[in-house]
């Protein structure tokens, strides 16, 4: 192999280069010559972590099902839209959230599958139960940070984890620093934008991110990279444009004088508001606007992933029941209350019914799972797609709308630099869940030989294959 490394007097540093331009790390991909010295050490490049997590259930108990095992799985109907991603699948059915049913329970707190969201990626025993499942405390860290700060243990210097969410009344958190110690994520994706592509007020002062830093980047590649460094450097900046753009759809066409548009008129009101410079409170919180977040933090963590400003991406799309979430693409409408569910047309009370309403909204669920997976596979990474160097896990807290917190299935997608092996469907015997959150750090590069509680055992060793 050619070895196109340089000395550190014509090559410096990204951190050295990215000081000198005064911008945030967001804005370099890899460089091919990164990549080079990353293949002569025996890598590919560095490992990644996006997890995404939903609630009520990834199929409904007598309307849908959940793909055969084996290498040639057959997807149910709802799950056709990952049938192009089949190579890159592994489908796991049979998690157990043991830890909802051994944490000390001194109070009579809530057993179920809503009541375990906040320890899926802990695996620990809750530190206490609250009044209702969404004030339930974690007792640990979540699987997020640990890989986080693992990594920045290891010299990476990007942020430890981004914490992202789509819009859900409750304070139900999945990612904890230390017990009891929740990350509120991120609901704003021009927050989001802002904090990690700029570092500066440029949406504010209408200004592309780009406008700071695209000359200098082109100059520093044609001195110090080739081709195939251009072509990397111009998908990327086109990839921050095209997010800038996504977001632009949401601005008042008055511009920026406007703090955030209205929810428009009953007999509209399939069509989403008009959204503020900034996206203001109420349209973040407006459920109409749901499907539309959703794709633009999905977007903007894959922006981020492939930009090398973290390595962990934590996405919730909603809380852990979105009791009052109605999707509106699909027809649905608010309606009366359905007792403690919340509308009778959001996703806990449809859940709950377990039935075509219920496959129709989990279809819509592994759509932007499939997104996500395109996404991904749409970005070029140390040789490969980022989804070869990524592993996408898209979690639930149940297995149907039932509440079971047994046998719960989920997806991974991408072989994290040919850590997991993919292309299969596996059935699990009644698996702590904690074996899979122990594979993801190993993956990542943070040697882990239990997570959460030990007696649950390590490494889920069946995800690397036979």
């Amino acid at each position: 192999m050619k070895d196109r490394r340089m000395s550190s007097r014509h090559n410096p540093s990204r951190r050295a280069l990215l000081k000198a331009l005064g911008v945030g790390p967001a804005l370099l991909p890899l460089l091919a010559a990164e990549r080079a010295g990353a293949a002569c050490a025996g890598i590919s490049g560095p490992r990644r972590v996006f997890i995404l997590v939903w609630p009520n259930g990834m199929f409904a108990g007598n309307a849908s099902g959940w793909a055969t095992t084996g290498d040639d799985f057959v997807l149910p109907a709802h799950m056709k839209s990952l049938e192009e991603h089949r190579r890159d699948l592994l489908l796991l059915d049979g998690l157990d959230y043991k830890f909802i049913a051994d944490s000390p329970n001194p109070t009579g707190g809530e057993i179920s599958g809503h009541a375990c969201f906040q320890g899926m990626l802990t695996g620990a025993f809750y530190r206490s139960f609250g009044p209702s499942t969404s004030s339930n405390v974690a007792g640990g860290i979540s699987i997020d940070q640990h890989i986080g700060n693992g990594l920045r243990q290891q010299g990476y210097q990007g942020l430890t984890s981004l914490n992202l969410q789509v819009w859900a009344p409750s304070a139900a958190r999945l990612s904890w620093r230390a017990a009891g110690d929740p990350i509120i994520p991120d609901y704003d994706p021009f927050h989001v934008f802002a904090t990690v592509f700029s570092g500066q007020a440029v949406l504010a002062a209408r200004r592309s991110v780009l406008d700071y830093v695209a000359r200098d980047l082109t100059r520093f590649v044609k001195k110090v990279g080739g081709t195939e460094d251009r072509a990397n450097v111009d998908a990327h900046l086109q990839k921050v444009r095209e997010l800038e753009n996504s977001l632009d759809r949401f601005r008042p066409s008055s511009g920026m004088g406007g703090s955030g548009g209205s929810a428009p008129p009953p007999s509209t009101a399939c069509q989403p508001p008009a959204l503020g410079a900034t996206l203001s409170t109420a349209a973040l919180k407006d459920t109409r606007n749901f499907e539309l977040i959703t794709k633009l933090q999905i977007d903007l963590a894959v922006a981020a992933l492939a930009a090398d400003a973290t390595r962990v991406v934590v996405l919730q799309l909603g809380d852990q029941s979105n009791a009052n979430i109605i999707l509106y693409s699909l027809g649905f409408r608010p309606g009366g209350l359905d007792g403690n569910s919340g509308n009778i047309n959001g996703l806990a009370s449809i859940a709950h019914a377990n039935s075509t309403a219920k496959a129709v909204c989990d279809t819509w669920f592994m759509d932007q799972v499939a997104y996500a997976i395109a996404r991904l596979k749409d970005v070029s990474n140390g040789g490969t797609s980022l989804l070869g160097n990524t592993v996408l896990v898209g979690m639930n807290n149940m297995r149907t709308g039932g509440d079971e917190f047994r046998d719960v299935p989920a997806i991974l997608a991408g072989s994290c630099g040919g850590y997991f092996k993919t292309g299969r469907s596996l059935k699990l015997a009644s698996t702590p869940n904690n074996g899979m959150l122990i594979a993801l750090a190993n993956a990542a590069g943070v040697p882990t030989t239990t997570f959460g509680e030990t007696i649950y055992g390590g490494e889920l060793s069946s995800l690397r294959g036979p």
